[in-house]
């Protein structure tokens, strides 16, 4: 087609002269025809270059054809391969893994863990002096570190967990929780054996790094709850909104003791279901505490005892451990036991949180002409104050804060505590970190008129005797507590908080000795105390 088209377009052009042109003319026709004779020779040899590139072009195409779909087909025989291999083996972790949570925190395929954990916790702080009384640890800022401890945790194949705390503060050694427990396969129960605390209120039983407050509850206090040696088996329902436990303690924590036989039996229930837009908590925990017997007169030992042998007592400090004093105490009176019952009540909105607790206490107390001999010989030259009946006494505060920065406070659901709060903007990524800002009312009433009138017993003759009627009624006292709370969390694991706080106390052993020109009756006498005290925390 190319030829003959240039063929044409020579002929249309006038290059072909017709037969009869003259003569003169052929010399200069025939070079022409010879022209284009060399110029279609040229022309025919470039078009067939051209269709040799054009060959070995779609020679090549369809040589990257055929390796496209080889490498397609490969690509297919990978997935199916891939699709072939276990998931188990795809995800296979290492033999040891170590991870951060807090704290380093090591792993192996097996089931082993193990993390350290410790805490730091120091205050600084005072409490005033009232009236005309006045004491060492009175009046003055002091300072102590309250908490210095140091541990581990983590789980063994086969459901087993562990945790371990010692405590180094102020030169001695304590312990916090120490224990060992083991779930069963996929049972929704866990076994708890070692030193803790016993089913106590929500606030005592939560972590010390996760309350708002310096200080937990005056009842708390006054009530003797701490941790002690026993087990105890919780069930937790699969969404975790329901918490029944149940556990058997000695009366006594961690410690060499071998002359402590009093025993402890505890229960709580907490149903903790998320409704009205945020999380609820209500429970209830109860106790009975049989108090370690008599030992011929002698004092037990024993770390964390609810008593001394069968003497009761039960006291409170002011909102404050920087101080020894007790504005309020009952003083020593012979008992066999007692029961505690306390209610729980929490919720959670958003920045918002409230918190309210109470617990009531009923002491089983000896009375008048009782005697005891022996071992059974109480200690003091076996006499005692006695009550006329069972005297009870009764604590409970009520609790609001709120995060001015937005955060939610920590709640572990499934354990019914409290919980560490997440802080939105840490200084570690250039945020202001978390303001909380908390108000609490508390109040404590160890008054009971069966104390009151009660009379010391020697226990040996059965004999007994009133004492002075301003001693009578200085057994005891009220002690009302408004709280102020500032706290400023830079990170996740390190707060630091402000607390103050005015008390106002009724009565109690000390109310005589702060205004002696009253004319009012000793339990009818009132003062007021205040409270300043920060605290600096680290944890991990």
């Amino acid at each position: 087609m190319l030829r003959t088209s240039t063929l044409a377009l020579a002929l249309s052009a006038g290059w072909v002269l017709p037969a009869h042109a003259a003569a003169s003319k052929d010399t200069e026709v025939a070079r022409q025809l010879a022209e284009m004779r060399a110029a279609l020779d040229a022309l025919n040899q470039r078009v067939g270059t051209l269709e040799g590139d054009l060959a070995n072009a779609k020679a090549r195409a369809d040589a990257a054809e055929a390796r496209a779909t080889s490498a397609l087909a490969q690509a297919d025989a990978a997935k199916a391969a891939v699709a072939a291999v276990p998931a188990a083996s795809v995800t296979a972790k290492p033999a040891t893994e170590l991870t951060w949570d807090g704290a380093p925190k090591l792993a192996t395929k097996d089931g082993w863990t193990f993390k350290p954990r410790g805490r730091l916790h120091i205050d600084a702080g005072g409490v005033s002096a009232p009236g005309a009384y006045t004491a060492s640890t009175l009046g003055s800022m002091r300072a102590r570190v309250r908490r210095a401890r140091l541990g581990f945790e983590g789980t063994v194949p086969g459901g087993l967990g562990y945790k371990v705390e010692a405590d180094l503060a102020n030169g001695s050694v304590g312990f916090g929780d120490v224990w060992l427990t083991y779930t069963p396969g996929n049972a929704p129960v866990v076994l708890r054996i070692g030193n803790f605390e016993t089913l106590n209120s929500m606030e005592q039983i939560s972590s010390s790094n996760f309350n708002s407050f310096i200080e937990r509850a005056t009842f708390n206090d006054a009530f003797t709850n701490a941790r002690r040696m026993g087990a105890a088996l919780a069930y937790k329902s699969a969404n975790n909104d329901l918490r029944a436990e149940a556990g058997l303690f000695t009366g006594h924590s961690i410690d060499s003791s071998l002359d402590n036989n009093g025993w402890i039996g505890a229960a709580r229930l907490v149903y903790a279901p998320q409704a009205l837009g945020g999380q609820l908590h209500f429970g209830v925990n109860y106790q009975y505490r049989d108090f370690a017997s008599n030992i011929s007169g002698g004092t037990s030992t024993g770390t964390a005892m609810p008593s001394t042998n069968q003497l009761a007592r039960y006291r409170a400090r002011p909102n404050s451990q920087l101080t020894d004093v007790r504005f309020v105490d009952t003083g020593n009176f012979a008992a066999s036991s007692d029961q505690l019952l306390g209610l729980e009540a929490m919720a959670v909105f958003k920045g918002l949180y409230l918190a309210s607790e109470a617990q009531w206490v009923k002491a089983k107390g000896y009375r008048a002409g009782d005697l005891a001999t022996g071992a059974a010989a109480f200690s003091g030259g076996n006499s005692a104050v006695v009550p006329v009946s069972d005297p009870g006494f009764f604590g409970a505060y009520g609790e609001v804060g709120y995060f001015l920065t937005g955060e939610t406070r920590g709640y572990k659901r499934g354990d019914g505590t409290w919980a560490r709060t997440k802080v939105l903007n840490p200084i570690s990524k250039g945020g202001s970190g978390a303001f909380q800002i908390a108000a609490r009312y508390e109040y404590l009433d160890l008054n009971d008129d069966a104390l009151i009138g009660g009379a010391t017993n020697n226990f040996t003759t059965g004999t007994s005797a009133l004492a002075a009627l301003n001693s009578r009624l200085g057994r005891g006292g009220t002690q009302s507590s408004y709280l102020l709370g500032l706290n400023w969390y830079p990170s996740d694991y390190v707060r630091f908080l402000v607390n103050y706080g005015h008390l106002s106390v009724t009565g109690g052993p000390l109310a005589a000795l702060v205004d002696p020109a009253s004319t009012l009756p000793v339990n009818d006498r009132k003062y007021g105390v205040n409270v300043l005290q920060t605290r600096m925390q680290i944890d991990f």
